[in-house]
């Protein structure tokens, strides 16, 4: 473990601030080329270093950490307000669509309005994190409502060491269902530092990554890969896999064959 007096005494100034120093004392002997990452997040410091594998965390209660965990860096807690109900017929059908199935405890209407289905964001500890509208037939496509201050992205907790990573909700929910695997939905093509650490605890052996097949997911999908690659241990299995469909446009036998197929990768 990277010692707390080594991360503290190299610390970035400001959230999402990164910097790279010699591992002193490195067990897997001198570093001269600056390999300890430190970045300072709203839970603290993490470390990695990319000679020994080592990682670390430090708690700053400084005045300075204090001011900027006050503020909000990663989410943008919408305000509008929905009151949930059945699901309308043309939700249960945009559903169907997808192969999904509308009785599940992850959809639900919205009262007052036809065109929108509900969907509910949970943790990986089945917390309930918020809440993202689908509209259906206008512009923007989604609403999120994030009303937790631990957590950004939908979690779909299942079986194994392998997790999934998808761009969005629906994708996340089709491979759990159809696979029983641990899924994640990003919500965007970006992955924030809530959802970094969460990944990192968990100890995933293999990730695969699967964002839209559009440029803003490709492009996404390299810059996320490229991120969990400097923040997991080396022997953590990464795959950025590029695909000219979204995981939610597959048959439900197809995509299981699919997944069954990557997993042997």
């Amino acid at each position: 473990m990277i010692s707390k007096q080594l991360i503290l005494a190299n610390a970035p100034s400001n959230i999402g601030q990164q910097v790279h120093v010699n591992h002193t004392g490195c067990e897997a002997g001198e570093d001269k080329k600056r390999r300890l990452y430190i970045k300072r997040t709203e839970k603290g410091l993490l470390a990695y270093c990319h000679h020994c594998n080592d990682k670390g965390f430090a708690s700053d209660t400084s005045s300075r950490l204090s001011e900027w965990l006050h503020k909000d860096t990663t989410t943008n807690h919408s305000s509008f307000k929905a009151t949930f109900g059945p699901l309308s017929p043309e939700g249960k059908v945009w559903l169907h669509k997808h192969y999904c199935d509308p009785a599940d405890v992850y959809f639900r209407g919205v009262l007052g309005h036809l065109d929108q289905v509900a969907l509910t964001l949970y943790d990986p500890h089945w917390n309930p994190i918020g809440y993202q509208i689908r509209n259906l037939k206008k512009e923007p496509k989604y609403l999120t409502k994030i009303t937790s201050t631990t957590a950004d992205s939908a979690w779909f907790k299942g079986e194994g060491k392998t997790l999934y990573i998808t761009e969005d909700y629906l994708s996340a929910y089709r491979i759990h269902n159809d696979l029983d695997a641990t899924s994640l939905a990003l919500l965007r093509t970006t992955i924030t530092d809530k959802t970094l650490i969460q990944i990192s605890e968990l100890g995933f052996k293999k990730i695969f990554i699967w964002l839209d097949p559009d440029e803003a997911g490709r492009k996404g999908a390299r810059k996320v890969q490229e991120t969990l690659s400097h923040y997991l241990d080396r022997d953590v299995e990464i795959f950025n896999y590029e695909n000219s469909k979204e995981p939610k446009q597959y048959k439900p036998k197809e995509l299981n064959g699919l997944l069954s197929s990557l997993s042997l990768c």
